[in-house]
């Protein structure tokens, strides 16, 4: 079963998600119906997930509650927290952007200026498509931009973040003017990330000027980048079936060392939080919670589960087709003197089904990463399995882990 899109056939498209008291809310622009033949979006939606698997409405905000008044252009929305209450910056087509507040992330939000924060003639560029980025010191910043205009501006917001803290300032991309909307801004690394579609670009600081990376080849819409219980995950807008009426997709991403960002084209296909004991191969790195471990690129080109320990644990909900798998064997590698051992349990049940002993091999290179076996005990289990990984053994780096694989 896939599960991308998250929430199908609703229209819920520009997808911008942040973590809010450990649960994830999805701000969106709303395609009115599968029959539209241009962009015609009513309101603006709040979604809610504990687990990106599930979804639920919370409430919608409409322009008539705002200075705008009744229209079918709601265009792209981002939401921020500050000092316990919820902002949420949302675009009047492409002609300014306004803000609302409430006290809780899923609203409902009221407008709290009756007049737009980015007034039309604020900027050369166009005053829409806002997000809204808090740096680690507390501060605040709000991009937005383009098109038809010269590239994407930003400026801090004052601590009551409903006005602007400085006079707007240019970004710089490649040396000149972004050439696109829809932007997003997130950090990771000590690196700032300026990202629009599928492509994105880094610096140094959130001001710019920002060098263009890569482009992860997902979607030529709308999205954003979070990270949610250990994992990175990118939103991203799917056009279903039109690019009239949209929905959003969710995908792992991987950073490497050099900064550039990675994503599965497997799980942009299929959807986060579930999988196949059929696939050829589980990558470690697509958990879904990882707890004291980190990603790190391998040899190959992908990524791997490192400094695994005795406190790391790694869950993978959702296993489907795990009938008839009696053994699952990992690529793992280990340069650790003592032996350790992967434990494999049924969350569900809270029971050990499995586990197999690692022992040292020739290192992280090519020569290093072998196969463990592990025999399973699947009764009671059910059509799927929800498998969390543990670990036992000496060390703060017990392993490193490359791929899954079940069979009969």
């Amino acid at each position: 079963m896939k599960t991308n899109p998250i929430i199908p056939k609703k229209g819920i498209c520009d997808p911008h998600i942040h973590i809010f008291g450990g649960k994830a809310y999805l701000y969106a622009s709303s395609d009115r119906s599968i029959d539209n033949t241009t962009w015609t979006m009513d309101d603006w939606v709040i979604w809610s997930s504990e687990d990106l698997i599930h979804w639920e409405f919370e409430s919608s905000f409409k322009p008539e509650d705002s200075y705008i008044g009744e229209c079918d252009a709601c265009w792209a929305v981002d939401a921020a927290e500050k000092n316990g209450k919820y902002y949420y910056y949302f675009s009047n087509k492409n002609i300014d952007t306004g803000v609302a507040v409430s006290e809780n992330p899923g609203g409902p939000f009221r407008d709290a200026l009756g007049k737009p924060l980015l007034p039309q003639d604020l900027t050369p560029s166009c005053q829409y498509d806002p997000t809204v980025f808090t740096d680690d010191d507390g501060i605040s910043y709000i991009i937005w931009g383009l098109p038809d205009g010269d590239g994407y501006y930003i400026a801090k917001l004052n601590e009551d973040m409903i006005s602007l803290a400085e006079e707007p300032k240019r970004i710089l991309l490649d040396g000149g003017a972004a050439r696109d909307d829809k932007n997003f801004v997130h950090k990771k690394n000590g690196k700032y990330y300026l990202s629009w579609a599928s492509k994105y670009a880094v610096s140094e600081s959130v001001y710019g000027p920002y060098t263009t990376m890569g482009n992860l080849r997902l979607s030529d819409d709308h999205g954003s980048f979070f990270s949610f219980k250990g994992q990175d995950f990118n939103a991203f807008t799917i056009f279903e079936p039109t690019k009239y009426f949209r929905s959003t997709g969710l995908c792992y991403v991987h950073y490497r060392k050099n900064g550039e960002m990675e994503a599965d084209p497997l799980i942009a296909e299929y959807g986060v939080g579930h999988y196949d004991a059929n696939w050829n191969n589980l990558q470690a790195v697509w958990f879904m919670e990882c707890e004291n471990a980190e990603k790190t690129e391998n040899i190959w080109g992908g990524f791997d589960v490192c400094n695994i320990s005795e406190k790391t644990r790694l869950y993978y909900p959702n296993i489907e087709n795990i009938a008839g798998k009696k053994r699952l064997y990992f690529e793992a590698a280990s340069l650790n003197e003592t032996d350790s051992v992967i434990e494999v349990w049924d969350r569900k049940a809270e029971k050990m089904i499995g586990s197999c002993k690692v022992t040292k091999t020739m290192g992280y290179d090519h020569m290093g990463y072998e196969p463990f076996f592990c025999e399973l005990d699947l009764s009671g289990v059910g059509d799927k399995l929800m498998m969390e990984l543990r670990f036992r053994g000496n060390g703060s780096e017990l392993m490193r882990l490359k791929t899954l694989h079940f069979y009969e």
